[in-house]
This record gives C-alpha cells, structure tokens and sequence, in this order.
C-alpha cells in the first residue's frame, strides 16, 4: 500500500508484531530498535533493520531483497512482484499517476478539502478523522476509480475494516477478509461495466492498458483497484492525522503557519519523517547478504523499519523532535527505490489541501478532553479518532 510494499503483512506471523503489540513492551521495544547500531532478530528469528543506510540499501537492492512471499503467488499485483514483472505493472499503474495529472486535480482536491472543512463546527469538540482525514482521501480516490458517490462511505468503512482501523486485533482478523471479499465482489462487478462501457477513470485505464507486453486479467485489475483505495486512504488518512496531532500539541507551529503558508509543505514533510504513517515494511533475503555486520541467509524474513530510519539521530540531530523549519532530507516514509509508493504525489497533494483549508478557516487548534485512541496495527500509524476544538 505504499503500505507495506513487500512482503504482505498480513501473512507474516513474526513476533515483532506481538513485541510490538503488548502495551507493557512497546516502548522497550522502540527503544531497543531505536538504539541498535545493527539488525537483531526478534523472538521468531526475523532479522530487523532500522538504520537508515541499511534501509535505503536494502531497499534499493531488489536483486538480492524480495517483495515476493515464498509460500505464495505474490498476493496483491504490484506489492509482492519483483522487476521485472513489477517494472510493467508499475508502469501500468504510472500512466494513471503522472505528474502532470496528478496536478490537474489539485483544484478538485482543494475544492473537497474546503467542503469539508466548511462543515466542521468552530469552537466545538471535531474528531478530525471522521471530519477530513478520513473522508479526503477516499473521496478522492473514489473519484479516480469512479465509484458512484452513494457508494463512498461504503467504501470507506470497507477500507478501514481491511486495514484494522476498526478493532484491536495485531493479526488479520475475518472482518478483515469479510471486507476485502466485499469490495472484491463490488469492484469486479464495476470491471465487468467497464468492459462493456469503458469510462475516464482508473479502472477503465487499468482494464485497457498495458506495457512491455503484460495486461492485467480481471483478478488483478480488482486486486490493484483494492489496492489503490486501501493505500490511497489509510496512508493520507494517517498522515493528516498525525500532522494535526503535532500541530495540536504545538499552538505555536500552528500560529507560524498562519504567518507563513509557504512551510506548510516542510510541515508535511517533517511529519512524514516524525510520524511515518507506514512503520515498516517486510523483504526476504534471495541470497545469503551481510547487513550491518550480520549474516543474514537465503530466505531469511527482514523487517525493513522505515519509521524508525527515518528518526536515525545519524541522519538527523534531535531527531524526536517536530521541526517545521528543518532542514530537508529525503525521507522513506513512502519506501525508496523500485517500490516507491506511486501514490505518493497524491498522497502530499492531499495533506497540503486538507492543512492549507483548516489555517485558513480556523485561528486556533487545541485537543478536547477526551480520549485519542493510535490505530491498534503495528503496521500503519495514526489515530482512530482525534478530538480537537478549532476555533
């Protein structure tokens, strides 16, 4: 999902999900990988990397780093190929996502972003997730996709439930299952429209398209349709999410913003840096390859943390701490390499859009009195619900 662009997570059983898990070691086991100057294996035996170098190098090393689970067929298209299967179904997928198009709906993004906004009451306790976190992106995406708009909550709901926004569970639970087979079902049904009346959105481009000789059968231009509304939401979702979280906590960044609008981009990049909205992601070495002064074998499972690179005190001083004026260094909360999320254009469009309608509307952020319950899944970082009062 520009989620976890590798290995799926779902399907891996490692115990640095359960570490990460119980509330008692979380913090320890932050700490243990924040401090580590080389990968250690977790309780399963799965190695984890979270140094910057070596996750950068890792991840742009796909020759000897597979996105492919060994027990299976790939899972989603895209995710789990390696080049150079994965180069033509990312080139498939490029043509929807260029920048040039991607541009062209900056009106409409900002437009959405401001209806949205307009309807959040001042002075009044919002949690911002329902409110435009959550709604923006899937909008948006839904859009793309051509989604009727009586269907977009629908889809919203289907998309929280398959990334576990809904429920404590670390694992994949059968709500989950039960989601995915429902937007499945619907999108296919979408498709076999498509076939017949094709239309100017992206399932249309996906059903036609092709590059270097590969298409996509049905099955596939389903999966990557799922694909790109599950990552299309939860990564943006999470990402204005966490932004208004630093933002609350920080009345002051709030005020300099609206003083100067033109550090709203550094304050999405910096967020994304701080607050990854994707933790980590997963390869499986395809030779035997020295990390950091280990050996790690042929098939052995990496758990590639981006979150935590991204707050290497090597990379950056003081790097715990939200600074809007930071100089910038590219960061990998959207991957690197071949997997770079190709949604990630989109993605910074839509913070920019969502952050830019709230400065201007609103002079104040504070958090309400009430609970700010984090996302429960290890995988992605953000909130279930954030009460704030904007005034």
């Amino acid at each position: 999902m520009s989620p976890a662009d590798g290995v799926a997570a779902a399907e891996v059983g490692s115990g640095v999900f359960r570490e990460w898990a119980r509330d008692g070691e979380r913090e320890a086991f932050k700490a243990r990988l924040q401090r580590g100057d080389r990968p250690f294996r977790d309780s399963e035996g799965a190695w984890v990397v979270s140094r910057f170098d070596e996750v950068r190098a890792i991840l742009l090393d796909p020759a000897r780093f597979s996105s492919r689970n060994q027990d299976d067929d790939g899972g989603f298209p895209l995710l789990g190929d390696d080049p150079p299967r994965h180069t033509a179904l990312r080139g498939l997928l490029q043509k929807a996502f260029t920048r040039g198009r991607i541009e062209a709906m900056r009106p409409e993004i900002e437009t959405i972003a401001r209806d949205l906004t307009a309807a959040i009451p001042p002075g009044e306790v919002t949690d911002i997730v329902d409110a435009l976190s959550s709604p923006l992106p899937v909008i948006v995406i839904a859009r793309m996709l051509g989604v009727a708009e009586s269907d977009r909550e629908t889809f919203r709901q289907w998309s929280n439930r398959f990334a576990g926004a809904a429920d404590g569970e670390v694992g994949p639970g059968e709500d989950q299952m039960v989601a995915l087979m429902e937007m499945s079902a619907y999108l296919g049904m979408e498709l076999a429209k498509r076939r017949v009346h094709p239309g100017d959105d992206l399932i249309s481009a996906l059903a036609r398209a092709e590059e270097a000789g590969v298409t996509l059968n049905d099955r596939e231009v389903v999966s990557l349709s799922v694909l790109l509304l599950v990552a299309g939401n939860e990564t943006t979702t999470n990402l204005i999410s966490n932004m208004m979280n630093r933002l609350a906590a920080h009345p002051e960044e709030w005020r300099a913003l609206r003083d100067n609008p033109a550090l709203i981009d550094s304050v999405v990049e910096e967020v994304l840096r701080a607050d990854s909205p994707v933790q980590f992601t997963v390869r499986r070495a395809k030779a035997d390859v020295e990390v950091g002064g280990v050996q790690i074998k042929t098939g052995e499972m990496v758990f590639v943390y981006l979150a935590l690179a991204n707050r290497d005190p090597a990379v950056w001083p003081e790097a715990e701490t939200l600074d809007i004026r930071r100089e910038r260094a590219a960061n990998l909360a959207f991957g690197f390499g071949v997997h770079l999320c190709i949604g990630a254009p989109l993605a910074r469009l839509e913070a920019r859009a969502g952050l830019a309608a709230l400065l201007q509307r609103f002079e104040t952020v504070q958090f309400a009195d009430a609970p700010r319950p984090r996302t429960p899944r290890p995988l992605l970082r953000g909130f279930q619900r954030l009460p704030l009062i904007l005034a």
